[in-house]
């Protein structure tokens, strides 16, 4: 009775003053981004359109902070979006979701095994049992077998061979590691002599072949190789595949290669020879005539443009497709018609599609908005879906249709981050241009503060990117955000000095060689540009950060500038001699300073661009962090930083993680991570000015 009361109450209220009735109720303030509430985001990626269009498989990750791991999940939605639901159900952890090319069977991995179901998770048969797992499914164009692939110890035929193996080792009384060659050891694992090898298996059931039975080598490459590395003919009788065989030379060459091998297995044909750079990524024409794929020029060059190549089956030969196209293709797929190919490329900090015509080769960007990737096709050709995030916006899928002139009809697909948006207050990405010291042209991004308001001043925080051929992109991470750098009030400065990905081969070229001389003034130049041109950044208190090549810089930055606050190093390298010799990839090294034992090298490299040589210089506060998995960057190189730092007096502090690499990514560890690097930063631009005591060089 007292429900109906108040109910009629508030309807006579709305006769009387419809004006107070109809006032909308002000959404809830948004706040800054929490590091929980970066960690909570639901990383949507790795979608795969059915063949008719109709329905989309992705993956999902999420924090889950008890196992202290991201968890991904498969889930089946519709194209046009709706409701999703797990597949193959609630209960089940799959990934790799793979649709039959019928679209009446898919095929996922659970539990490091191989398995396949229907659509609706019925019907489910797990089609492996082997003791190196599997993983990276890939279907047949008949649908009659699945490729996939699975850790061997390559003597062995047999998979009781392979489990008496790993039994040998889990039981050994010393836990010594023993090598005869280099490459002992690989981002953050050391080997135990297993490798992975392709197999196939028929979706019916039965046992599982292996194609490449007695290979020394791992297909794919390592230590981030997946399905990508491996194709099926269309017709279903051959394999291509990407793998490195290289011998003692592993560690210092990065000459990967394309082979191609009968289905039932036998001596497999390198198609890729002729070239000394790394081949990858196979992908066959829908008639069989080429096997596209990305080719790398140079030796020892692993930032080289990568170049879209065409071997023509028939013919045993190689030809470019795009030879005037100063960009690199990162991903592509060719239209089920075979007349024209998608393709993803960076381009000005942003990840874009790209359409290209086989008859005239002229890449048109047909998706350009935000950054964009892991396209998928319909049978059809007439519907596309793929991944776009942004700086403000984590992952999530969209759709559309494809057009003779791009797309039409773009859709959100999933919404798995809607309820985190509504919640926080992040601004997006802007952009700005800048002369540099050689009159080229050089990009930065700006991020504000989610406190913003006009008038006001806020401190500014320098990233700067690794690699150093790699970009800072609009887009979302979990590891270096740009919206939780600036939660607690700060302008974030994000520059693509020369080195970067996306603005030419030649620009990228010219950080070799040249560590800390043009990328540096780079660097400062577009620092002093954000702070006249965002005329709200305090250019009073400003810090770096930056992780592997960037803790390089930031140690650069030590010994040549004073007009930072506080430095944050991650993973950073300090002392060049000392690393050339113990990272795992030595082509890396040695294309970009050459062998430390040449005369000339040391001379004009080494003794050079090492940011140890100027630690007399060190006055500016920093934060040193790595991981002792890392054997990219050994963590030794921030001990060594760490020790000059507090030898000379400089406030310093040492965050070493045993349980992580290059990276940190146990979300428990993020925590501490991003707790010690915003309280680092907090600490440095509250306090005042550090004493000048060198001028910027």
């Amino acid at each position: 009775m007292r429900v109906r009361t108040m109910t009629m109450a508030a309807a006579m209220l709305a006769l009387v003053s419809p004006a107070i009735a109809q006032t909308p109720v002000p959404p809830p303030a948004k706040h800054p981004l929490t590091v929980d509430g970066m960690l909570s985001a639901h990383l949507v990626a790795d979608p795969q359109l059915s063949p008719d269009g109709e329905w989309l498989l992705y993956a999902q990750s999420s924090t889950d902070f008890t196992a202290n791991a991201r968890r991904s999940f498969s889930f089946i939605v519709s194209s046009t979006g709706g409701a999703a639901r797990a597949f193959p159900g609630d209960t089940t952890r799959a990934t790799e979701a793979r649709w039959s090319p019928d679209g009446k069977r898919i095929a996922f991995i659970a539990g490091g095994q191989l398995w396949i179901a229907d659509p609706n998770g019925g019907k489910r048969v797990r089609l492996t049992s082997l003791t190196g797992g599997a993983s990276g499914p890939v279907w047949s164009p008949m649908g009659d077998r699945i490729a996939f692939t699975s850790a061997v110890t390559p003597s062995c035929r047999t998979d009781a061979c392979n489990a008496d193996s790993a039994r040998s080792r889990a039981n050994a009384p010393s836990k010594a590691h023993i090598a005869d060659a280099l490459m002992y050891r690989a981002w953050d694992t050391w080997s135990d002599g297993t490798v992975r090898h392709l197999f196939v298996v028929s979706p019916d059931g039965g046992s599982a072949t292996d194609v490449t039975e007695g290979a020394p080598y791992d297909v794919p490459p390592g230590p981030f190789g997946g399905s990508e590395g491996y194709a099926f003919a269309p017709d279903g009788t051959e394999l291509a595949y990407t793998a490195k065989d290289q011998g003692r030379a592993d560690a210092w060459s990065d000459d990967a290669n394309l082979y191609v091998v009968p289905v039932s297995g036998g001596t497999a044909t390198v198609i890729t020879a002729e070239n000394t750079g790394a081949d990858e990524e196979p992908v066959y024409s829908p008639d069989g005539k080429y096997i596209a794929y990305r080719s790398l020029a140079r030796a020892g060059h692993a930032a080289d443009r990568g170049r879209l190549m065409l071997y023509d089956r028939a013919a045993r030969s190689s030809r470019e497709l795009l030879p005037s196209w100063d960009r690199s293709a990162d991903r592509f797929l060719f239209a089920p018609d075979g007349k024209s190919m998608l393709i993803e490329a960076v381009e000005s900090a942003r990840t874009k599609i790209y359409r290209v015509s086989l008859a005239d080769a002229a890449p048109v960007a047909i998706i350009s908005e935000r950054n964009n990737s892991a396209v998928t096709i319909d049978r059809a050709g007439s519907t596309i879906a793929w991944i776009r995030d942004a700086i403000d916006r984590p992952p999530e899928a969209v759709a559309a249709t494809l057009t003779p002139g791009g797309i039409s009809g773009l859709r959100i697909v999933t919404h798995a981050n809607d309820s985190l948006l509504a919640a926080v207050k992040l601004f997006p990405a802007e952009e700005f241009w800048f002369k540099s010291v050689l009159g080229d042209s050089v990009q930065g991004l700006v991020v504000r503060p989610p406190q913003w308001t006009p008038g006001a001043t806020y401190p500014a925080v320098l990233l700067i990117h690794g690699g150093p051929q790699s970009a800072w992109l609009d887009s979302w991470s979990t590891r270096w955000n740009a919206g939780l750098f600036a939660a607690p009030g700060y302008g974030v400065v994000m520059v693509n000095p020369r080195g970067s990905r996306g603005y030419g081969q030649r620009f990228t070229d010219q950080v070799s060689r040249d560590w800390g001389g043009a990328a540096h003034a780079d660097l400062m130049n577009g620092l002093d540009a954000a702070l006249a041109r965002f005329t709200w950044l305090d250019s009073t208190r400003v810090a770096a950060a930056g992780g592997s090549y960037g803790g390089y810089m930031a140690n650069w930055i030590a010994g040549h500038d004073d007009r930072f606050r506080t430095l944050v190093s991650h993973a950073g390298v300090y002392d060049l001699e000392a690393i050339a010799g113990a990272t795992d990839e030595q082509w890396f090294v040695e294309w970009e300073l050459g062998v430390y034992w040449d005369p000339l090298a040391m001379a004009t490299q080494y003794r050079t661009w090492s940011p140890h040589l100027y630690a007399k210089h060190f006055h500016t506060p920093m934060l040193v962090i790595a991981g002792e998995r890392d054997y990219r960057v050994p963590y030794t190189e921030s001990l060594a930083l760490f020790a000059a730092l507090q030898r000379q007096g400089v406030p310093s502090r040492l965050v070493v993680f045993p349980d992580e690499g290059h990276w940190i990514l146990r979300p428990q560890n993020q925590r501490l991570w991003w707790r010690e690097v915003l309280g680092w930063l907090q600490q440095g631009l509250a306090a005042p000015p550090p004493a000048q005591g060198i001028a910027p060089r």
